[in-house]
């Protein structure tokens, strides 16, 4: 269970999209801190862009809130990339 989240961050850089969020107070990790991001490759960047745009609107933060929700749901990016065909690295720390 999520006490917090900081939302979702968005960076764009060379045509690569990076999307982190941290939740606080996760009760899963004792009320620690966790902190979660997705790394996409250019190819797999345009991919998830132009996939985003057919459903969305607006700049590709709110298209990725207005998908997945301000807080990020993971359940939701996982399935909208593999429908999809998009590739992604990650890591997390708590």
């Amino acid at each position: 269970m999520r006490e917090g989240t900081s939302g979702v961050m968005v960076t764009e850089s060379d045509g690569r999209i990076t999307i982190e969020y941290v939740d606080y107070g996760v009760s899963e990790f004792g009320g620690g801190d966790f902190e979660k991001s997705y790394y996409l490759d250019k190819k797999n960047s345009e991919k998830f862009v132009n996939e985003l745009k057919k459903e969305y609107n607006g700049s590709l933060k709110e298209m990725i809130v207005a998908a997945f929700g301000k807080n990020f749901n993971d359940s939701l990016f996982w399935d909208f990339c593999k429908k999809h065909g998009i590739e992604y690295s990650s890591s997390s720390w708590s």
